[in-house]
């Protein structure tokens, strides 16, 4: 399957897209650690999107997908976590499917708690591991003990989860968000998930908004 989870930010994305990966075997593909992963390998590319967070400027659309596009396999199962953001990236990323010859067959949408209640969320517990960059939060998914291992961490608030700047990252979402869900449901291919739960009861929904696929073999 091919699908993409969308919502405000801190609303669970990072999560439950973590959670149905793992479950399903499916791959994890986040624009937000891509652009991530660019800024701290300190690329040309990494300086270019750092600039456009130090100035409070959206990353333009094109550039989003220029990151995109080389992990969308035609053959894979995959969810894109946060992507696409606007009706721009929903008609580029249409485009650069129809030339792989596939097409998305899901879009989640997390909705549920409000502005005020994501920035609560987020600003009071929301941490990143800096070994795996998986996203955490201390209360709904705490990070694993340092004796567990598997990662060790550490885990530490992001930069770019201010205040100031979830205010203008939920703007921006909200003056898209409608129009993207009315394109995808009119596919036919939308479904909203309450996102106000426990972490298990919503990844319970979105595996029934899935149609309980089966888990894919992880290849040897």
């Amino acid at each position: 399957m091919k699908i993409a989870m969308l919502g405000p930010v801190g609303i669970g994305k990072g999560t439950q897209s973590q959670q149905v990966t793992q479950r399903l075997n499916y791959t994890r593909l986040s624009t937000g650690d891509l652009v991530r992963d660019h800024i701290e390998a300190d690329t040309e590319l990494g300086r270019e999107l750092e600039g456009y967070y130090e100035r409070g400027e959206p990353v333009p659309d094109d550039v989003i997908m220029d990151l995109v596009r080389p992990h969308l396999n035609p053959a894979g199962a995959w969810i894109l976590d946060g992507f696409p953001r606007t009706m721009a990236q929903v008609h580029a990323l249409e485009e650069e499917l129809e030339k792989r010859h596939i097409g998305l067959d899901k879009v989640i949408v997390l909705e549920g708690p409000s502005d005020e209640e994501l920035i609560e969320r987020i600003t009071s517990g929301r941490r990143q591991s800096l070994a795996t960059g998986r996203v955490y939060h201390t209360e709904y998914d705490p990070p694993p003990n340092p004796g567990e291992g598997w990662d060790p961490g550490p885990f530490v608030q992001r930069d770019d989860d201010k205040e100031e700047a979830l205010r203008r990252e939920l703007e921006a979402y909200h003056e898209e968000a409608e129009k993207i869900k009315e394109y995808y449901d009119e596919q036919g291919i939308l479904a909203v998930v309450n996102a106000d739960q426990d972490v298990p009861d919503v990844t319970e929904d979105i595996i029934a908004a899935l149609g309980y696929p089966e888990e894919r073999t992880p290849r040897a």
